[in-house]
């Protein structure tokens, strides 16, 4: 299975229409971009230290409207 390491160093909060994702920072652990922090969408359980597999790192998604 191909994908890039990342690791999860920060949970921002829950995003999506009805809440389904959650909003993390990565830091990318191989690849490129190792070492760069992003933003990503995660579906389902996810928590600080959690590793995740990405099938693309330079992708980023849109910050959370904080109203």
């Amino acid at each position: 299975m191909d994908g890039i390491p990342a690791q999860v160093v920060e949970v921002l909060g829950r995003t999506g229409m009805r809440g389904e994702a959650t909003s993390v920072k990565v830091r990318v652990l191989d690849g490129d971009d190792r070492g760069r922090i992003i933003r990503r969408n995660v579906l389902g359980p996810v928590d600080i230290g959690d590793q995740l597999l990405l099938m693309d790192s330079s992708r980023e998604a849109k910050a959370l409207d904080r109203r």
